[in-house]
Protein backbone atom coordinates (compact mmCIF):
# COMPACT_ATOMS: atom_id res chain seq x y z
CA UNK A 1 0.00 0.00 0.00
CA UNK A 2 1.20 3.08 -1.09
CA UNK A 3 0.97 6.77 0.55
CA UNK A 4 -1.34 9.37 -1.37
CA UNK A 5 0.48 12.77 -0.89
CA UNK A 6 4.58 12.54 -0.75
CA UNK A 7 6.95 15.40 -0.28
CA UNK A 8 7.92 14.27 -3.86
CA UNK A 9 4.17 13.42 -5.40
CA UNK A 10 2.65 15.96 -3.58
CA UNK A 11 -0.78 15.89 -5.69
CA UNK A 12 -3.46 13.75 -6.39
CA UNK A 13 -4.75 14.37 -9.84
CA UNK A 14 -8.42 13.15 -11.03
CA UNK A 15 -8.42 12.50 -14.28
CA UNK A 16 -11.85 10.93 -16.61
CA UNK A 17 -13.33 12.20 -19.60
CA UNK A 18 -15.90 15.03 -18.80
CA UNK A 19 -18.89 14.09 -17.17
CA UNK A 20 -17.18 11.01 -15.17
CA UNK A 21 -17.38 13.23 -11.55
CA UNK A 22 -13.71 14.39 -11.51
CA UNK A 23 -14.95 17.69 -9.80
CA UNK A 24 -16.95 15.94 -7.06
CA UNK A 25 -14.68 13.51 -6.77
CA UNK A 26 -11.46 15.47 -6.41
CA UNK A 27 -13.49 17.13 -3.27
CA UNK A 28 -14.45 14.53 -1.81
CA UNK A 29 -11.12 13.09 -1.62
CA UNK A 30 -9.56 16.30 -0.51
CA UNK A 31 -11.93 16.76 2.35
CA UNK A 32 -11.18 13.36 3.71
CA UNK A 33 -7.69 14.21 3.41
CA UNK A 34 -7.47 17.61 4.46
CA UNK A 35 -6.09 19.37 1.71
CA UNK A 36 -7.43 21.74 -0.85
CA UNK A 37 -8.71 20.68 -4.26
CA UNK A 38 -8.72 22.53 -7.17
CA UNK A 39 -11.10 22.36 -10.20
CA UNK A 40 -9.01 23.34 -13.89
CA UNK A 41 -13.25 24.44 -14.78
CA UNK A 42 -13.09 26.48 -11.89
CA UNK A 43 -9.56 27.72 -12.22
CA UNK A 44 -10.20 28.51 -16.29
CA UNK A 45 -13.31 30.90 -15.48
CA UNK A 46 -11.32 32.15 -12.82
CA UNK A 47 -8.32 33.58 -14.89
CA UNK A 48 -10.28 34.30 -18.58
CA UNK A 49 -14.29 34.54 -17.29
CA UNK A 50 -15.37 32.08 -19.51
CA UNK A 51 -16.23 28.53 -18.78
CA UNK A 52 -13.76 26.24 -21.05
CA UNK A 53 -16.85 25.89 -23.50
CA UNK A 54 -17.22 29.21 -24.30
CA UNK A 55 -13.35 28.91 -24.54
CA UNK A 56 -13.42 26.33 -27.53
CA UNK A 57 -16.44 27.93 -29.20
CA UNK A 58 -15.43 31.70 -29.04
CA UNK A 59 -11.59 31.07 -29.57
CA UNK A 60 -10.57 27.43 -30.36
CA UNK A 61 -10.30 23.86 -28.92
CA UNK A 62 -6.76 24.34 -29.52
CA UNK A 63 -6.42 27.70 -27.82
CA UNK A 64 -8.73 25.64 -24.63
CA UNK A 65 -6.26 23.24 -24.81
CA UNK A 66 -2.94 25.42 -23.93
CA UNK A 67 -4.77 26.87 -21.89
CA UNK A 68 -6.11 23.71 -19.32
CA UNK A 69 -2.55 21.94 -19.67
CA UNK A 70 -1.21 25.67 -18.62
CA UNK A 71 -3.45 25.62 -15.08
CA UNK A 72 -2.36 21.98 -14.70
CA UNK A 73 1.24 22.82 -15.13
CA UNK A 74 0.66 25.71 -12.28
CA UNK A 75 -1.04 24.04 -10.03
CA UNK A 76 1.67 20.94 -9.98
CA UNK A 77 4.40 23.49 -9.17
CA UNK A 78 2.88 24.16 -5.91
CA UNK A 79 4.91 22.56 -3.02
CA UNK A 80 1.52 22.55 -0.82
CA UNK A 81 -0.68 18.72 -1.28
CA UNK A 82 -3.72 19.10 -3.22
CA UNK A 83 -6.44 17.22 -4.96
CA UNK A 84 -6.54 18.18 -8.64
CA UNK A 85 -9.29 17.96 -11.22
CA UNK A 86 -7.92 18.28 -14.16
CA UNK A 87 -9.20 18.95 -18.06
CA UNK A 88 -9.19 14.99 -20.15
CA UNK A 89 -7.07 17.02 -22.32
CA UNK A 90 -3.73 17.09 -20.74
CA UNK A 91 -3.06 13.42 -20.77
CA UNK A 92 -2.73 14.19 -24.53
CA UNK A 93 -0.04 16.60 -23.73
CA UNK A 94 3.75 15.26 -23.13
CA UNK A 95 4.57 17.97 -20.54
CA UNK A 96 1.33 17.60 -18.61
CA UNK A 97 2.58 13.74 -18.68
CA UNK A 98 5.74 14.11 -17.61
CA UNK A 99 5.29 16.58 -14.69
CA UNK A 100 2.42 14.42 -13.82
CA UNK A 101 5.22 11.74 -13.15
CA UNK A 102 7.34 13.43 -11.27
CA UNK A 103 4.80 15.30 -9.14
CA UNK A 104 1.26 13.79 -8.84
CA UNK A 105 -0.05 10.44 -8.26
CA UNK A 106 -3.21 10.05 -10.72
CA UNK A 107 -6.79 8.74 -10.12
CA UNK A 108 -8.38 7.77 -13.34
CA UNK A 109 -12.48 7.74 -13.01
CA UNK A 110 -13.94 5.71 -15.99
CA UNK A 111 -17.53 5.15 -17.09
CA UNK A 112 -19.76 3.99 -20.15
CA UNK A 113 -20.05 6.41 -23.08
CA UNK A 114 -23.50 6.48 -22.56
CA UNK A 115 -23.40 7.79 -18.88
CA UNK A 116 -21.01 10.27 -20.10
CA UNK A 117 -23.29 11.37 -22.65
CA UNK A 118 -26.30 11.38 -20.23
CA UNK A 119 -23.80 13.42 -17.61
CA UNK A 120 -22.53 15.36 -20.49
CA UNK A 121 -25.99 17.07 -20.62
CA UNK A 122 -26.10 18.73 -17.42
CA UNK A 123 -22.73 20.37 -17.49
CA UNK A 124 -23.29 24.15 -19.14
CA UNK A 125 -19.76 24.83 -18.81
CA UNK A 126 -18.61 21.68 -21.01
CA UNK A 127 -18.20 21.86 -24.78
CA UNK A 128 -20.84 20.25 -26.66
CA UNK A 129 -20.15 16.82 -28.10
CA UNK A 130 -21.88 14.36 -30.01
CA UNK A 131 -21.64 10.18 -29.33
CA UNK A 132 -19.36 9.58 -32.43
CA UNK A 133 -16.75 12.07 -31.27
CA UNK A 134 -16.99 11.50 -27.69
CA UNK A 135 -16.04 7.51 -28.52
CA UNK A 136 -13.48 8.72 -30.53
CA UNK A 137 -12.22 10.86 -27.70
CA UNK A 138 -12.29 7.56 -25.37
CA UNK A 139 -10.66 5.37 -27.78
CA UNK A 140 -7.61 7.23 -28.23
CA UNK A 141 -7.53 8.37 -24.31
CA UNK A 142 -7.88 5.42 -22.69
CA UNK A 143 -4.69 4.04 -23.44
CA UNK A 144 -3.20 7.36 -22.27
CA UNK A 145 -5.02 7.70 -18.97
CA UNK A 146 -4.19 3.34 -18.36
CA UNK A 147 -0.34 5.22 -19.20
CA UNK A 148 -0.32 7.62 -16.43
CA UNK A 149 -2.81 6.00 -13.97
CA UNK A 150 -1.62 4.67 -10.46
CA UNK A 151 -5.03 4.31 -9.80
CA UNK A 152 -8.38 3.23 -11.62
CA UNK A 153 -12.07 3.83 -10.24
CA UNK A 154 -15.15 2.84 -11.51
CA UNK A 155 -17.36 6.77 -12.08
CA UNK A 156 -20.40 5.05 -11.97
CA UNK A 157 -19.93 4.07 -8.48
CA UNK A 158 -21.38 6.66 -5.54
CA UNK A 159 -19.03 9.41 -4.71
CA UNK A 160 -18.48 8.16 -1.38
CA UNK A 161 -17.50 4.56 -2.80
CA UNK A 162 -15.01 5.85 -5.20
CA UNK A 163 -13.46 8.05 -2.20
CA UNK A 164 -13.56 4.27 0.23
CA UNK A 165 -12.13 2.29 -3.17
CA UNK A 166 -9.26 4.96 -3.73
CA UNK A 167 -8.23 4.87 0.67
CA UNK A 168 -8.35 0.95 0.27
CA UNK A 169 -5.61 1.67 -1.96
CA UNK A 170 -3.55 4.12 -0.42
CA UNK A 171 -2.68 5.13 2.98
CA UNK A 172 -2.72 8.31 4.43
CA UNK A 173 0.46 10.63 5.33
CA UNK A 174 0.90 11.33 9.14
CA UNK A 175 -0.37 14.82 9.89
CA UNK A 176 1.89 15.24 11.83
CA UNK A 177 5.03 15.36 9.53
CA UNK A 178 6.03 17.87 8.04
CA UNK A 179 6.33 17.61 4.34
Amino acid sequence: MQQLLTPVRPHLVVLGMMGVGKSTTAKAIAAQHHVPAYDSDDDIETLFGMTGGEIAAERSIDELHRIESAVLLGRLANEQPSVISAAAWIVEDPRCGEALARRAQVAVLTAPVDEILRRMATGAHRRSMDRAELVALVERRTPLFAAVADYQLDATLPTNELVAALSSQTRLPNPTQTT
